[in-house]
């Protein structure tokens, strides 16, 4: 293998981990913003101080 094939190859290596990184990173902001979203939304709710139902909210997934 010549070294313009292999620096080649090595470049192609680190512009696909780059790109995953970049994928990754857009993920986690993407997962913060729905959980942030949905904190929001559950505190927005009013609670129930009486009766049998609606007394708790399940946020089990």
């Amino acid at each position: 293998m010549d070294v313009a094939a292999l620096a080649q190859t090595i470049l192609s290596a680190r512009a696909g981990a780059s790109q995953t990184d970049v994928q990754v990173s857009m993920l986690k902001k993407a997962m913060d913003t729905e959980s942030a979203a949905m904190t929001t939304l559950v505190d927005s709710l009013p609670l129930a101080t009486s009766g049998n139902l609606g007394r708790n909210v399940n946020t089990y997934a």
